[in-house]
């Protein structure tokens, strides 16, 4: 019986029809006749074969990037169909111990790993987006019809290292500062004053309407059971609810604009909304059984210009002037975005979310 992954998804397609023989036993349950009985014997039927997106070699190469001691989790998607062509969470634990009975001194160790291998990171992780959101922020901006904000356009504050709102000081991730930037290059520094001002502009209400428009709110719907909700809040009745004491709505604003604050995404979601930003505004939901008719939904509608502009920023992310530099890779057109999570008293969570 299918307990975790497709084998529980698909359990009911995947088992087939058990088969029957009916025979005459004695009082000890011997058998004594097995032919002329009156109801016949019912021959098992195997189930239908399912067949995946995974690339088994792109898989294994995943799996072998991690090893067994990096905490944290990869997905890689068809960005036309959403085809989960790999999908790997970090550390992992090994079910065939679960046959028969798992002896108990590795259970304990699995329950007590810090780590948490029984727990799948990629679908169930649920971290801070961090500048991996800062896409969504700049489509918001974008498509706002007061704002129509342009790839060319530079804030009324430029990035000294920070931007005072309020009674505090908030830092951009470069002391030193990105100085007087427009938009696109804001992108490709992952500057946070620039992104601060957008968010707000745009205010706190359009930043929920836009966030769960572009489906922050939801799973991704991926074909696997126990995926967790992202959190993200679905109206201002959610920040009251949190703080009943009241809050400040420019700063929640500010935090959404860069992906912190209360917007918690899992690895599965992030990947699915890139789709939509390889695909012209086009979202595929991922999926690792392979569909004759996938699944893909219209998020948001850019100008063809603006969506080379939006591509040639994120490529310039992953090159010598942006932040991801180190992951280009020779003789392959990239594009992407970093992100560096705070997680006080924790790490830092790491992000990297592109197309090729």
């Amino acid at each position: 019986v299918g307990k975790r992954g497709l084998e529980q998804q698909y359990e009911a397609t995947m088992r087939g029809r058990e088969g029957y023989r009916f025979v005459e036993v004695d009082s000890r349950g011997r058998v004594v006749r097995e032919a002329g009985q009156a109801r016949a014997d019912q021959q098992p039927e195997a189930g239908p074969n399912l067949h995946t997106n995974i690339d088994l070699e792109l898989q294994r190469f995943v799996v072998d990037l991690f090893g067994d001691t990096i905490p944290g989790a990869a997905v890689a998607l068809d960005p036309g169909t959403g085809g989960v062509l790999a999908l790997h969470s970090s550390p992992t634990y090994d079910p065939n111990r679960f046959t028969g009975g798992i002896p108990k001194a590795y259970w304990d160790s699995l329950n007590t790993d810090p780590r948490r291998p029984m727990y799948n990171k990629a679908v169930q992780g649920r971290y801070p987006p961090a500048s991996t959101f800062k896409l969504a922020t700049a489509i918001m901006a974008m498509q706002d019809p007061l704002l129509h904000t342009r790839l060319d356009e530079r804030q009324p504050v430029g990035c000294s290292g920070g931007y005072s709102y309020g009674n505090r000081y908030w830092r951009c991730w470069d002391k030193k500062g990105h100085g007087n930037v427009t938009l696109q290059q804001a992108i490709e520094k992952s500057c946070d004053v620039y992104f601060y001002q957008l968010g707000l502009k745009l205010q706190l209400t359009k930043m929920i309407a836009g966030g769960m428009a572009l489906g922050f709110g939801d799973k991704s719907g991926i074909d696997i059971p126990y995926e967790q909700k992202p959190i993200y809040p679905y109206a201002l009745e959610y920040y009251k609810k949190r703080y009943p004491r009241g809050f400040v709505q420019g700063s929640a604003a500010l935090n959404l604009s860069i992906g912190q604050g209360e917007n918690t995404q899992t690895v599965i979601n992030m990947a699915k909304f890139y789709t939509a930003l390889a695909n012209d505004g086009w979202m595929a939901t991922p999926s690792i059984r392979k569909h004759e008719r996938p699944e893909r939904r219209k998020i948001f509608a850019l100008t063809a210009e603006q969506m080379d502009g939006i591509r040639g920023a994120l490529a310039g992310v992953v090159s010598a002037r942006g932040t991801a530099g180190s992951a280009a890779i020779q003789g392959v057109t990239m594009a992407g975005k970093t992100g560096t999570a705070q997680a006080p008293p924790y790490p830092d969570h790491a992000w990297f979310v592109g197309f090729a």
